[in-house]
């Protein structure tokens, strides 16, 4: 026969310590940047998926219509190539990006903090 328990098994104290505390308290304009630099990234990441597909389509079209076993090793080539230039380009973005999430900067619209 199956038990089903109605409490938990282990007694643990839900009051919180007294020594440990986190303080939730950034300065508003730190969060407004935290939060453009967020937007940032979703159309960083964005824009560059929607390069990335336009290439591969692309690429795609080309060796379909490609006549030869020399121009489709050309074309592969070169999609790898471009492909390794631009999630390189990419990343170096996205490196920058995450600079802004974790060290928010003061802009022209922002006052230095």
């Amino acid at each position: 026969m199956t038990m089903i328990a109605t409490k938990d098994k282990l007694e643990t104290d839900r009051s919180p310590d007294r020594d440990f505390r986190i303080q939730w308290s950034i300065e508003p304009f730190a969060g407004t940047a935290m939060v453009d630099a967020w937007l940032d990234v979703g159309s960083e990441i964005q824009s560059f998926y929607a390069d990335r597909i336009r290439e591969d389509v692309s690429a795609q079209h080309r060796i379909l219509h490609c006549r030869t076993p020399a121009e489709l090793a050309e074309i592969q080539a070169d999609f790898w190539r471009r492909a390794v230039t631009d999630y390189r380009a990419h990343a170096g973005r996205m490196t920058e990006l995450a600079e802004r999430l974790w060290f928010p900067r003061g802009g022209d619209g922002y006052p230095k903090t």
